[in-house]
């Protein structure tokens, strides 16, 4: 597989990295969308792994319980936000792809490109059309204090298995601390390279933030937007930075460039 792919991605002058920051730059059919807008993103995910590859590596990401090493923001400049709807008046959005994997990376590319110039159906009979993808070019870490800001915002969930229930945390709420340490506990079990480094001396403190609520799912969800100073092993921040940080990052939460 990597022989195929490291053909098509050396168009796009790709160098030899361990991680991958995808822009898709898609193109909407009319100016209104979903204010509910990443199950559709999720969608169009699942569809382009379903097509490529005859669905070789769906299950490899889509398969019930699995971790997904990935994160994306979706950009919709000078939109308009309704009560049930969004306007984007260029008719554009964004989404950029971020993953720690090689492997995720590669596929997702590949995958992207068997969408390229096909309409995918949306809500309020639109439709999008991925029009371009291209790798964006990451900030390169080299101190253990880093600035950031959040494309998509940090969200921390508890989740109580046995009332089947989830309580969020915005920064400043009561519990936010601890429900975030045992967030990031269990996110790092999942990467082998940080996981034997812990969370010791890691700390995020807020710079400029606020609470808000996302329409997720149908339903409300309670996360932080703004800005952070984190500071830990240059390893660990890069694995949150090119991965995402803290829950539901493989549905559109926790993806942060880096500001200074």
């Amino acid at each position: 597989m990597e022989a195929n792919i490291q053909i098509r991605i050396k168009k796009v002058k790709f160098k030899e990295v361990r991680k991958l920051r995808l822009r898709i730059e898609l193109e909407l059919k009319n100016e209104k969308i979903s204010i509910d807008y990443r199950p559709i993103v999720i969608s169009l995910f699942k569809h382009i792994l379903t097509v490529y590859e005859s669905g070789k590596y769906f299950n490899t990401y889509y398969e019930i319980g699995k971790t997904k090493p990935f994160s994306f923001a979706v950009e919709m400049p000078n939109s308009i936000f309704e009560k049930e709807s969004i306007l984007v008046p260029n008719k554009k959005i964004t989404i950029t792809f971020s993953t720690d994997d090689r492997a995720t990376g590669i596929v997702f590319f590949n995958a992207f490109l068997t969408q390229k110039n096909k309409h995918y159906p949306m809500t309020f009979e639109n439709e999008m059309t991925l029009r371009n993808i291209s790798l964006e070019k990451e900030f390169v870490i080299t101190t253990n204090t880093i600035d950031v800001v959040f494309r998509s915002p940090l969200c921390v969930r508890e989740h109580f298995k046995d009332k089947n229930k989830d309580i969020y945390y915005s920064c400043g709420k009561e519990g936010f601390d601890e429900a975030l340490d045992k967030v990031l506990a269990l996110q790092i079990t999942h990467n082998k390279d940080v996981v034997t480094l812990g969370l010791k001396d890691f700390s995020i403190v807020p710079i400029q933030c606020k609470k808000t609520v996302v329409r997720h799912h149908s339903q409300l969800v309670e996360v932080t937007v703004g800005s952070f100073r984190l500071t830990g092993s240059i390893a660990l921040l890069d694995y949150f930075y090119s991965s995402g940080i803290a829950s539901r990052r493989s549905s559109g939460f926790g993806l942060f460039d880096i500001i200074k």
